[in-house]
């Protein structure tokens, strides 16, 4: 059975795979804010992540789920940037 974590990652990945084309179909907004809105999944699945490795062992450590998570929150300050920046040129 897929739980919170496991939703969290898939729901992530499509958001992303679906910001691609977006991007190459020239509406470049609305694929920087699929971007934005995919890293903060991803943000939210890397903070389970991060509790949920507090209490349970797993295939990552805690410092590589920190990473991800640094990561993450990396790739939604830096595409959220731009889906504003080229929000404000329109």
């Amino acid at each position: 059975m897929l739980g919170t974590r496991g939703v969290l990652a898939v729901v992530a990945g499509v958001v992303m795979i679906i910001a691609i084309p977006v991007l190459r179909s020239g509406r470049r907004s609305t694929g920087l804010w699929l971007l934005t809105i995919a890293f903060f999944i991803a943000t939210l699945w890397s903070a389970l992540s991060l509790a949920w490795t507090r209490d349970h062992s797993g295939m990552l450590s805690f410092q590589s789920y920190f990473m991800l998570a640094t990561t993450a929150v990396a790739g939604t300050i830096y595409y959220g940037m731009l889906a504003r920046e080229v929000s404000a040129e329109h």
